[in-house]
């Protein structure tokens, strides 16, 4: 009978498949096969970023809703892909917020990662656009949201119920020690089971340490790569492992960084010419460590910093803190490339920042297309909209004209709005907002010393923003004077003029500027 027995148990050992330990590769490992990962091609052919957030641009169908085919309809006002106009912005990508599957109406907490939310149309729609946007030389980057779900995406549903693999899918506990992390924050309790939901108890975390959801995470990236789609802007990078997620002691920023590698490497294996940028809301010395796991991470603190100067009208040390963060991130990866922008859908906008001050907000763009990096601009920035907290209100609707029908996308009552210059009004206006940002758009893309070129200070007073940009050969001086006085700087060398912004004079070496006005020179 032991004999028998002593048989069936190896036969049983033998039927019983092998589970191998997860090898996972490591930073080193990593760093290695992306020690040639680069965002060339897309660089080379996008000098401007358009961030557009969907329920707000444009309505096709009169819901009060924007959705895929409003923004079809609206291309030719991103980009006609005619140089001689002047009735189109001329960016080269757009960045939209999510169009997944969801229950709120931002669609941050996603029902399904495979799929068009109903509001905004359906996936041939979806196709329309990427061929549309690509006849016109525009490239489409989604959003990815890969911190969190929706709490009523089956995985998470089927997972809470204790029902494998899902339960694997989120940060899922049956008995959990409190004591054992930093803190309690985030915790929630259902079905007898404790789960981490970081930002709000309806959208749970996902468990980047299940190899079976990095699985379904590179899955999800090939199904949208294989459509066409151009880039990612991964959500909240720094969240993935987050404090109160995991044990005191667990190394969250070492894992962290391995995580977005790994993504990032898996997606060069793909398509080496797929742009990833990442949102790492911290600073410049946080926020270089996830540098590796993408092409560009959006600069928070020149944002704050742009904002700052352009308000108080004085330089003081922007130049100095942005020149000491562009070092760390080069310490970190030799291919990064900034992704620069004023403010964004989750920030007041840069108009209410400066109490309505037109000029200031002028100056503020020219600041930003001035610098290194892709200028990501944030619709409606480029006419001049207001927007303050709570979130919907920085997130109104576009204002194409005076009407409430299509293209307007009314999902909301314009509050900061209501007298905002429409686009129909604006792009007959030499001196608008929009005609603005056009102008600096252009200059960008003709010019390979702002896109491509090193960046220098140019010792100045405070009234002044003053650096040069270089180029193959080529040195441009960029002046700006923040105060709101007239100011004489005095020039080094002689030079031609290339642009100007406001009431500029050039005399010998000394230059004389309006408030807020802008000039660039190169060098003789």
């Amino acid at each position: 009978m032991k004999k028998f027995g002593l048989v069936l148990l190896l036969l049983l050992s033998a039927c019983t498949p092998k589970v191998e330990p997860v090898t996972r590769k490591t930073v080193d490992e990593l760093e290695v096969l992306l020690k040639d990962a680069n965002a060339d091609t897309f660089t080379q052919s996008v000098s401007t970023a358009y961030s557009l957030f969907p329920i707000a641009f444009a309505d096709s169908n009169g819901d009060n809703k924007g959705d895929l085919q409003g923004i079809i309809s609206k291309l030719d006002y991103l980009n006609d892909n005619d140089p001689s106009t002047t009735t189109d912005l001329g960016i080269d990508a757009v960045w939209m917020n999510p169009i997944y599957p969801s229950d709120t109406y931002h669609k941050y907490d996603i029902n399904d990662y495979k799929a068009i939310d109903k509001d905004f149309g359906t996936m041939d729609d979806f196709k329309m656009l990427l061929s549309e946007a690509h006849k016109r030389g525009i490239k489409i980057i989604l959003d990815m949201v890969f911190n969190h779900s929706s709490d009523t995406n089956p995985w998470f549903m089927k997972g809470i119920a204790g029902k494998s693999p899902y339960d694997e899918y989120y940060m899922i506990k049956t008995k959990i020690k409190m004591s054992d992390y930093p803190g309690n924050t985030g915790w929630y309790g259902k079905n007898s089971r404790m789960y981490f939901a970081g930002f709000w108890n309806e959208m749970p975390d996902l468990n980047a340490e299940s190899e079976l959801l990095r699985t379904e995470l590179k899955g999800v990236l090939d199904f949208w790569m294989d459509l066409g789609v151009d880039g990612f802007r991964f959500d909240a990078v720094t969240q993935v492992y987050a404090m109160n997620e995991y044990p005191t002691g667990t190394p969250i920023l070492a894992l962290s960084k391995q995580f977005w590698m790994e993504m990032k490497q898996y997606i060069e294996t793909k398509n080496k010419d797929v742009y990833t940028v990442g949102e790492a809301w911290v600073g410049a010395n946080l926020a270089s460590s996830y540098a590796p796991g993408f092409d560009s991470l959006f600069n928070f603190d020149l944002a704050l910093g742009i904002v700052t100067v352009v308000k108080n009208g004085s330089s003081s040390n922007l130049m100095d803190n942005y020149l000491n963060g562009q070092n760390v991130f080069k310490s970190k990866t030799d291919n990064y490339v900034d992704a620069i922008f004023l403010t964004n859908h989750d920030q007041n906008r840069i108009m209410s920042e400066v109490s309505g001050d037109t000029d200031k907000a002028k100056l503020a763009a020219n600041i930003l297309f001035t610098l290194p990096g892709i200028p990501f601009v944030y619709y409606g920035e480029e006419l001049g909209m207001a927007g303050m907290k709570p979130d919907e209100h920085i997130r109104e609707p576009f204002v194409w004209n005076k009407t409430t029908t299509p293209p307007m996308a009314d999902w909301v009552i314009n509050q900061h709005n209501k007298s905002t210059p429409t686009y129909e009004q604006q792009v007959t206006d030499p001196d608008s907002m929009f005609q603005v940002y056009r102008r600096l758009i252009e200059l960008r893309k003709t010019s390979e010393v702002l896109r491509f070129g090193d960046i220098e200070k140019i010792n100045s007073s405070y009234q002044f923003l003053a650096y040069s940009r270089s180029y193959n050969g080529k040195t441009w001086i960029v002046l700006h004077n923040v105060s709101g006085l007239s100011q004489v700087f005095t020039l080094s060398s002689t030079g031609t003029i290339i642009y100007t912004h406001m009431e500029v004079s050039v005399d010998g070496n000394q230059a004389t500027l309006s408030p807020r006005s802008t000039l660039i020179l190169e060098v003789n």
